[in-house]
This record gives C-alpha cells, sequence and structure tokens, in this order.
C-alpha cells in the first residue's frame, strides 16, 4: 500500500498545476450539455473566479474555447487534436489488420511511423517471427534523416517544406555510415522517388538495414510510413528488392484503407 501511495505522490509532483486546472476547465466544459459560466465553473472546480477567468481568457485566445451568450463552450482548435489521434488511431488498426492478412513479411520486423517534426516516432510494431530480430519500441522517436520511413516520407514533401521541417541543427550521428549532410540527403531523394521506397543502410545501428515505404493520404502527401528492419547479411540486392515491392504494396493498401 505504502508504494502505490508513493507512487501516486510522484506522479501528483510532476504535475504543473496550471496546465492541470486548464484541463479541469475543459473536461468539465466538455461534459456540459449548455454554457458553462466562470462563476459556475469556479464553484464545481473549487478554484478561485479570477483564476478560471483567466485561464479561461487563455484558452479562448488559443481557440480550444470559445465565448458563448454568457459563459464558454468548447473551440474548434480541440477537433485538430482528436482528429489526430483518431487518424492514427485507424492508422494502427488498419496497418496491423493488413500485417494479420498478408503473411510475407513474418520474418521481418515491421514498423508503423509518421513524423513528428524532424523526428519519426513509431506508432507499431510487429516482431519479427524468427529469433534475434530487431525490436522497436512504441512511441520511440529518431532523427527521420536517418531512418528509412523518414527518408521515403520527406522525399515525398515539396522542397520548401522539406527545408523547412530540417532547418534546425544537423543531429548527432548514430553511426559512421549516419548521411552527413543536407546536400548528401538531398542527393538519395531522387532514387528513393524512382524506387518507390528508401534504404537506412546502417544508420541508425551498424549491421541493420531498413527499407520503408511512404504512405499517402488522398492527395499524395506523405501521412506515415511502413518498414522492415533485416541484418546487413539478408540484405542482398535481389532481397531489396523483393521486400520493397511488398512493402510498396502494403503501404498502397494501407492508403487506400
Amino acid at each position: 500500500m505504502t508504494k502505490v501511495v508513493d507512487m501516486a505522490d510522484a506522479q501528483q509532483k510532476r504535475l504543473v498545476p496550471a496546465i492541470d486546472r486548464a484541463v479541469m476547465v475543459l473536461d468539465l466544459i466538455a461534459a456540459e450539455p449548455g454554457v458553462a459560466g466562470v462563476s459556475e465553473l469556479a464553484r464545481r472546480l473549487g478554484l478561485a473566479k479570477s483564476s478560471v477567468h483567466g485561464i479561461c481568457d487563455t484558452l479562448c485566445a488559443l481557440g480550444l474555447l470559445r465565448v458563448a451568450g454568457s459563459g464558454f463552450e468548447m473551440g474548434p482548435r480541440s477537433l485538430h487534436w482528436s482528429a489526430s489521434f483518431l487518424d492514427r488511431s485507424d492508422l494502427v488498426s488498419e496497418f496491423e489488420r493488413i500485417l494479420s492478412e498478408d503473411r510475407r513479411l513474418d520474418d521481418y520486423t515491421v514498423t508503423l511511423s509518421t513524423l513528428s517534426g524532424a523526428e519519426v516516432m513509431y506508432l507499431a510494431c510487429r516482431n519479427a517471427a524468427k529469433p534475434l530480430g530487431f525490436t522497436f519500441q512504441l512511441g520511440m522517436r529518431l532523427p527521420a534523416i536517418y531512418t528509412a520511413t523518414g527518408k521515403a516520407m520527406l522525399s515525398l514533401m515539396e522542397s520548401e517544406q522539406r527545408q523547412a521541417l530540417l532547418a534546425g541543427p544537423w543531429p548527432a550521428a548514430f553511426t559512421a555510415n549516419s548521411v552527413a549532410s543536407p546536400e548528401a540527403l538531398e542527393g538519395q531523394f531522387s532514387e528513393w522517388r524512382q524506387l518507390g521506397y528508401a534504404l537506412d543502410r546502417g544508420e541508425i545501428r551498424d549491421g541493420m538495414v531498413c527499407l520503408g515505404a511512404a504512405v499517402k493520404d488522398r492527395s499524395g502527401k506523405p501521412v506515415a510510413g511502413i518498414a522492415i528492419s533485416m541484418t546487413s547479411a539478408e540484405a542482398s540486392a535481389a532481397a531489396l528488392k523483393h521486400c520493397g515491392v511488398i512493402v510498396g504494396e502494403l503501404a498502397a493498401k494501407l492508403m487506400v484503407r
């Protein structure tokens, strides 16, 4: 019991009070069938009216709330976050469904990822059926420039958008194979577009080769990427070509669904 209480206390200490209060306000307004005013919010949450007024004004300025009559209701910006969550949830469920139907890549670890700024964030992972395969942690982030899915997605962006996304400092290399400069990376994109997939040849980890294809939305913009991982010994030209076709087909299936 003591350990449970200590963990709860530690979690409580990590909360930022201002954010905690703002979420309390949002939760209460979202649950209300009508419009909630400052006095009612303050009474029900046990907060000072001045504090609630400041929170609501800030949330309105951010588009998370809007003024409605004598109170507040949910604003349109909240839809952006919910849509992002639902899109990713749909992507993950369809990714898992496609892999359950198509067993051609069972010998390889298969990942689903998306761009988060200049990084790739892993949304799902189906580990290889064979022992000693590579594994990825959900939520893990890696520099997009060194990953197969990151390269595949970046290659399909407009040049200006890509340059803006990668405008920050060049990430520290993971291995001696990590692409060394923006110019070197730009030189790879025509090859990835022509092949329909991109390669990470030991740029994240020595001895690991990843092959990734972009998942596009209806307008042709990249929204995610599917990749497989193999050892450098497995990565013959024939194996890469064969797996590249399959990964491209799976990415196209996910795009359609």
